[in-house]
């Protein structure tokens, strides 16, 4: 090795950046594949080397190469950090920095200027040997230039403010374009055999990835969801993307190769616990959201599945350093049952509910999805899905409410020899529906569940209930009419011996 790095140190190679051809966003990092014409400078023992430039974002432990040609092998990779101020995509940034900074010292020395000449003429009202006339005549013109050369000032003072802006913008974009540092890894690859003249490799690298945006839009009177789905992705290498051909993962991959050692199973005294206090890192980082979509459209997205995860082909895209951009995945309508859910324990409101069923399955990552009803929006919350079947709720409908009406509640005893203790309850739950049509509804209580063998309970109920597999649940489902109510009638008792302390529950 010590050899190879003496060998390494004589020779003098061509450093330039590769060109990304694809790339996979993963929710918090990339896998990149660069791919390009390459310069091997000859050394000793029919070594050939290769620099390479890669982001400083990039995982040194991460990097590999595709097959090289013939009999080339590679013999060793080192890895040098070197500050880089002149990445391809903060070329432009850096001169308009520049610029900036020269026309604010510019402002700067006019702002000098005229303070310099404001305070000449200041001092010339001190000469009091002029005349009258004289000293008139002066008074008008210091005036007069005073107040010119005041008002001139406050436009620089302003001029040099907004300068000030825009440079802390461009610093800003800067920051953003290259991630948190501005450092790259000078990367050496040492060859044996036929120097190749092209090289292609793939690494990861962090300051990169995308986030899923959802909107479903709810319409009950067509029985469908409108579903959209895009994708907000940024990326800080400090290199635009230009037509990389662009995968999104659904979650992040493991690179590990193997795994990890079993600790020691050991049974012994528990250890008195202690206090331990930490600070959590602050992970979010402020992001400057300029968001738009692609000016070109692109092919529709395809979906690629892995082993452990889905990836969609978003086709040839550009990304350029630093910035933020929306890109469209997918735009269905799904088939989908509605009904009302009332659960008057609870509230007295009716949630709309979905009921979606699709042939294949689903995955779709967590997001920030934006819930809407027949065009008004309901909320914003998370969302994912995994699977074939989909349940989800689209608030609440104002039009259907229910109100429970306590008819009878009573404890007492029973028997001859008053041995036995008894409850009895009877309530009804009325359905309005002030809509100008009818709606469906799903009416929901909890079922009483007996803890006690010793303890026997009667429950009956007008219309009976529907069967379902969940025993805590009492589930009643019907239609109710424009303008009209609907009652559910339930009657509940049960009784137990005298001596057992009995709680009847928070529905009592």
């Amino acid at each position: 090795m010590i050899r190879l790095l003496t060998v390494l140190f004589l020779f003098v190679p061509t450093i330039a950046w590769s060109a990304p051809v694809q790339v996979t966003l993963f929710p918090a990092s990339a896998l990149v594949k660069e791919a390009g014409k390459v310069t091997a400078v000859p050394g000793e023992e029919g070594l050939s080397a290769i620099t390479l430039t890669l982001p400083g974002q990039a995982d040194p432990s991460t990097l590999r190469f595709d097959a090289l040609p013939g009999g080339t092998t590679i013999v060793d990779v080192t890895w040098t950090s070197r500050q880089e101020q002149n990445q391809t995509a903060l070329s432009t940034l850096n001169t308009r920095l520049q610029e900036l900074k020269t026309q604010r010292n510019t402002i700067k020395a006019e702002q000098e200027g005229l303070r310099g000449r404001m305070a000449f003429w200041q001092t010339q009202n001190k000469h009091a040997e002029k005349d009258l006339t004289a000293l008139r005549e002066l008074a008008s013109e210091v005036s007069s230039t005073l107040q010119a050369d005041t008002l001139l000032l406050l436009k620089l003072d302003q001029k040099l403010e907004d300068v000030n802006k825009l440079i802390e913008r461009t610093e800003k974009e800067i920051a953003e374009a290259a991630g948190h540092d501005r450092k790259v890894w000078e990367v050496t690859v040492l060859c044996s055999g036929e120097p190749p003249k092209e090289l292609s490799f793939d690494y990861t690298m962090t300051d990169c990835g995308w986030t899923p945006l959802y909107r479903l839009e709810a319409r009950p009177e067509k029985k469908t969801i409108d579903f959209s789905w895009q994708a907000r992705v940024w990326q800080s290498s400090g290199q635009d993307w230009s037509s990389v051909q662009l995968h999104l993962a659904t979650m992040q991959p493991d690179f590990r190769g193997e795994p990890g050692k079993l600790p020691p199973w050991e049974i012994g005294l528990r250890a008195v616990p202690r206090a331990e206090y930490s600070s959590a890192d602050v992970m979010g980082k402020a992001m400057l959201m300029r968001s738009a979509p692609e000016a070109v459209p692109a092919a529709a997205p395809q979906e690629v599945r892995h082993t452990t995860y889905a990836a969609w082909d978003m086709g040839k895209r550009s990304l350029p350093a630093g910035k933020t951009r929306v890109l469209s995945i997918k735009n269905e309508t799904w088939p989908a049952v509605f009904i009302h859910v009332l659960r008057p324990s609870l509230d007295p409101k009716a949630y709309v509910r979905a009921k979606i069923h699709f042939d294949e399955p689903r995955d779709y990552p967590r997001g920030n999805g934006l819930f809407l009803i027949d065009g008004a929006t309901v909320e914003q919350r998370q969302f994912s899905f995994s699977g074939k079947e989909a349940t989800m709720f689209f608030g609440v409908d104002p039009f259907l409410t229910c109100k429970t009406i306590l008819r009878d509640k009573k404890t007492g005893d029973k028997g001859l020899f008053k041995s036995k203790q008894t409850f009895v309850r009877h309530w009804d739950m009325v359905i309005t529906n002030a809509a100008t049509h009818a709606l469906d509804y799903r009416l929901e209580e909890p079922s009483p569940l007996v803890r006690d063998e010793r303890i026997k309970l009667n429950l009956t109920s007008t219309p009976p209930g529907v069967q379902e597999d969940d025993p805590d649940i009492l589930i009643w489902e019907g239609s109710v009419n424009a303008g009209s109510t609907r009652k559910v009638s339930v009657s509940l008792s049960f009784e137990a011996p005298e001596d057992l302390d009995i709680n009847p529950g928070w529905h009592w």
